[in-house]
């Protein structure tokens, strides 16, 4: 039985080895703050849209290059030719997904059943950058950066989640 375990072990680390190798490492982690305001949720994503002048989404957050948004309370997305959403829009709800430079994607999306303001961040990086050590500390410089200027936890009275 040891010997067959070991067999089975060895298999499932090569083909996790083989599609690292092929695709990269995808990390991600999620999290929300909660906020009881439904003004301060909608104040915190216009300022988002409203960046730096109207209609402006940022540019970057903090060390991190803004390379594209994707914002589906509007249907506007900078990546398409015309700069319509293909995914389903909704006004009823806030939900804009920047893409960064170095390969990150983190969106921001509120809640449909709770006072949430909820983001799922996560880093997609290519083929042969393979030191999960750095790309975990990226990953938390990121979500540090999307905490610190698109949500502004102490200018907006967020309560981060209790962990």
């Amino acid at each position: 039985v040891l010997y067959h375990s070991e067999k089975v072990y060895t298999i499932c680390s090569q083909i996790i080895i083989f599609f690292l190798n092929r695709y990269g490492y995808h990390i991600t982690k999620a999290s929300y703050f909660i906020c009881h305001d439904p003004k301060t949720i909608k104040e915190l994503f216009e300022n988002l849209r409203n960046y730096d002048g109207k209609n402006t989404y940022p540019k970057s957050c903090g060390k991190f290059k803004v390379s594209g948004v994707r914002d589906l309370t509007t249907g506007y997305d900078s990546s398409q030719p015309d700069q319509k959403a293909v995914l389903p829009t909704s006004k009823s709800s806030q939900m804009i997904t920047f893409t960064f430079a170095n390969g990150g994607v983190a969106t921001m999306r509120t809640s449909g059943t709770e006072p949430k303001i909820k983001y799922y961040a996560e880093l997609c990086a290519p083929p042969g950058n393979s030191d999960p050590d750095q790309l975990n500390k990226e990953l938390d410089e990121l979500v540090s950066a999307i905490e610190e200027y698109f949500f502004q936890p102490e200018k907006n009275k967020l309560q981060p989640k209790a962990e």
